[in-house]
């Protein structure tokens, strides 16, 4: 069974990567023994400033992968782009230290990439072939 996000109206707002990291979202947690989640590191919008506020947080990390998880145990991070985007050196180096430490760790700018990368990654897992 694949899953299909579903549109409603947050769907529509949303940035064309919001959808492909929540179409990856789905789909990764129909896998069993899969669990992904997506973890908030940006700043509070201020809408008098009309700003983002920093976060003073020490233990917050720039660069923070857009999707963490685990499949059977293994720590996986998944940086998520869209388009011709490419991800910036924070968020390379976030990947790149997810892998020093044992963990996979990799970019994909579409459901279709993320879902061969996680398949690579993981050979056993119950990857669906056909995304739709």
């Amino acid at each position: 069974m694949i899953a299909k996000t579903k549109i409603n109206s947050e769907a529509i707002m949303a940035t064309p990567e919001k959808l492909i990291e929540n179409s990856i979202l789905d789909n990764l947690n129909i896998i069993p023994e899969c669990f992904a989640f997506k973890v908030n590191t940006t700043g509070v919008y201020d809408p008098r400033k009309r700003v983002f506020r920093k976060n003073n947080n020490p233990h917050i990390h720039n660069g923070t992968s857009d999707i963490l998880g685990t499949y059977k145990g293994r720590f996986f991070a998944i940086e998520v782009k869209a388009g011709y985007a490419k991800p910036s050196d924070k968020q390379k180096l976030f990947l790149k230290r997810i892998e020093q430490n044992g963990g996979i760790a990799f970019w994909a700018n579409s459901l279709d990439l993320a879902m061969e990368k996680f398949k690579e990654a993981f050979p056993c897992a119950n990857v669906p072939n056909t995304i739709f």
